[in-house]
Formats: C-alpha cells, sequence, structure tokens
C-alpha cells in the first residue's frame, strides 16, 4: 500500500532479523566527523603471518572455516567465515561500528571459478565505552560469507581446492589494537565439511529474513535535527515489547543516545514510532538510511546483549 508522504518519506521493506528502512532525509550541510579521532590506538598489534588457517594474538583467537556439506562443486552451498573468540572484556565490531572503531574487513584469494559474497553480518550488541557507544561483539562470533561456484570449476590437480584470505580487524577493550592476519585452509573437494555447521546455524539464525507486508516511514518535521519513525507489520512476538535500534551506517543518527532520555519509543496498538535524534556531525543525506530493530532476548537488557531476534 503506498504512502502519502512529502519528498523526505518513502515506503520501506524490512526483515525478520534486521530491519531496513530506505529513508530520504533532509539533513544539513556536510560537517567533519569525530568519530575516528576518538580512537586510543596501540602499534605493534599486528598478528603473525603465516599458512595456517587460525591465527592467535594476545586479544582473539581468529580461525578461517568452511561449510560444505556435499563437497566443492557446482549447484553445491558453500560458505566460509572467520570465526573470532575474544579474551574476556575485548570487542571487535560490526559493520557499523558506532562513535569508534572499526568493521572487521575480509580480502579473498580463491581459486577461479569461486566467487565470494559479503559477509552476513551476525546483529551485534551495542557495547558502551565511557560516553561513546559501539556496536559489536563480544565472546564468540562467526561471520559468514556465501560463496558461489562457477559451472566451470574444477579443483586442483590433486583433488584440493587452496583459500586464502587477509583479515584486519580492530580489536578494542579501552584501547584498541589493529590486528591482521593471513589465513590458509586446504579442503578437499570432494570431501563435505559439516565440522562447523552449528556456529554457521547459528550465525545465521541471527540473519535477516524479509517482511514483504511491512511498511515503515519517516519525518523529520522539526527542520532536521529529529527523526520520527512509524513501523507497521511487524511480527506478533515484538508487539509491546521495548526494541533496540542499531543503524547500519555511521554519522547519521546520536548513537549514545540514552533510550527514555534522549530517544522515546512506544507502541500505537500494533505500529512502533520512535523519535530519534539525528547526529549533528553527520556530512551530507545519504540517499538511503537502513536500520536495525531488535528484539532482545527474555530476561537481557535491551542495550546490552544481541538481539534474539531482529528486522531490516
Amino acid at each position: 500500500m503506498p504512502i502519502s508522504a512529502p519528498a523526505f518519506l518513502r515506503r520501506l521493506p524490512l526483515a525478520w532479523a534486521l530491519i531496513l528502512l530506505s529513508l530520504l532525509l533532509v539533513c544539513g550541510a556536510a560537517l567533519p566527523t569525530a568519530a575516528q579521532a576518538q580512537l586510543q590506538l596501540k602499534l605493534g598489534g599486528a598478528a603473525a603471518q603465516g599458512p595456517s588457517d587460525t591465527v592467535v594474538t594476545p586479544r582473539v583467537r581468529a580461525q578461517l572455516v568452511a561449510l560444505a556439506p556435499e563437497g566443492i562443486a557446482p549447484g553445491r552451498p558453500l560458505a566460509l567465515g572467520l570465526r573470532i573468540e575474544h579474551q574476556p572484556d575485548w570487542h571487535t565490531y560490526w559493520k557499523n561500528a558506532g562513535d569508534s572503531g572499526l568493521p572487521t574487513q575480509l580480502a579473498w584469494q580463491l581459486p577461479a571459478g569461486l566467487q565470494a559474497g559479503e559477509i552476513a553480518w551476525p546483529a551485534p550488541q551495542q557495547i558502551r565505552v565511557g560516553d561513546m557507544l559501539n556496536y559489536g561483539y563480544e565472546g564468540t562470533v562467526l561471520l559468514p560469507v556465501p560463496l558461489q561456484v562457477a559451472p566451470d570449476f574444477a579443483p586442483g590437480s590433486d583433488g584440493g581446492v587452496d583459500i586464502r584470505l587477509h583479515a584486519s580487524w580492530l580489536v578494542c577493550r579501552v584501547e584498541c589494537i589493529p590486528e591482521e592476519g593471513n589465513f590458509l585452509l586446504r579442503l578437499p573437494a570432494s570431501a563435505p565439511q559439516t565440522l562447523w555447521s552449528a556456529a554457521f546455524e547459528a550465525a545465521h539464525a541471527q540473519a535477516p529474513l524479509a517482511l514483504d507486508t511491512a511498511q515503515a516511514s519517516a519525518s523529520a518535521p522539526d527542520g532536521g535535527e529529529r527523526l520520527q519513525l512509524r513501523v507497521a507489520g511487524l511480527p506478533q512476538a515484538a508487539h509491546g515489547q521495548t526494541l533496540a535500534l542499531y543503524p547500519e551506517t555511521a554519522d547519521t543518527l546520536v548513537h549514545a543516545a540514552v533510550l527514555g532520555q534522549d530517544w522515546h519509543q512506544r507502541w500505537d496498538g500494533a505500529v512502533w514510532t520512535a523519535d530519534v535524534p539525528l547526529s549533528p556531525m553527520r556530512g551530507e543525506a545519504p540517499p538511503q538510511l537502513p536500520l536495525v530493530l531488535g528484539l532482545p532476548a527474555t530476561g537481557t537488557d535491551v542495550a546490552h546483549a544481541p538481539p534474539a531476534q531482529a528486522w531490516r
């Protein structure tokens, strides 16, 4: 059903694990961002290099893993992933790091006939450090990447497939340390790879599921300083619940805004509404503003644990 609205309003699609709102915003002139200046970087954090599927630093254990339940061949499912185990109190970052930080970067070197997609980012948690709010991961996280296998793909002469990855990540507690590693994973093309099935299933459970019937709109009625959101068609499980909000792009909303103090949300029947502040550090208005709504697990704080369910 089309929505009649001014230029900064438009109808938007959603998803059941992350909520994408395509917003046309009327924002002010470009302003410089100070987010990256807030990092307390320490040098010398690069991980050891070498031909291995695992890189270990004092702060993380990172491992290149694969899921190929039917082996590696055209028409068969294949996924790779970087599995990161963090030491207590340390974290790495989501696709939008928040007020400071950088997302993990993956650079693949793959045999001919294999093509990697984008990271299917699991929903993050909100991590407060002083007066800043970041989005990232503590504990253990798997960053999965789907692969396409071309019809003309062929394994090596020994029947094997060499997967190479250069990954870089920023790991933070209060201080932040840039780390990187070179990974090599050798797989027999004809053998199923299912050791990490449960980890991939858990990551997939946090991925978006489209809600084609959902509708959303946004407006900036007070001159562009605040954004008013209105979302209809969310699943019944969300109705009446307090939801977490995660912008997928930096420097558009005020990340550190405190629910109930700086921004507010409520339910108007089955419609979720929110009033959130736009960042004074924002630059030019993006043509789209993707956002995430998350439903916390029972017994957890809306602003701490990763959501048990979310919408995009």
